[in-house]
């Protein structure tokens, strides 16, 4: 298990250019995600259809910030980690 962890922090922090763009990606989700919920209060008149509309975006918003998470982590503390354990 630690051997899997540890070649996906090393292949994750190899490429600070893929992590900005996880990054960019999961910010595009979650404004998605977030429109989809502002929609949904606001245009859409009280009905089951609002609420599964409202639980769809809350549920896209949620996978955006786990994405950016993931890009973030992979520019800073993955790459740092895979500097300190990159062989020469």
């Amino acid at each position: 298990m630690r051997n899997i962890i540890h070649k996906a922090a090393m292949k994750l922090g190899n490429n600070p250019r893929q992590a900005l763009i996880k990054m960019i990606q999961g910010g595009l989700v979650f404004v998605f995600g977030v429109l989809m919920l502002m929609v949904a209060d606001r245009v859409i008149a009280e009905s089951l259809a609002q609420e599964i509309i409202a639980l769809f975006g809350l549920i896209l918003a949620g996978c955006g910030v786990l994405w950016t998470l993931i890009g973030y982590l992979s520019m800073s503390v993955l790459r740092i980690y895979h500097m300190i354990k990159k062989k020469d």
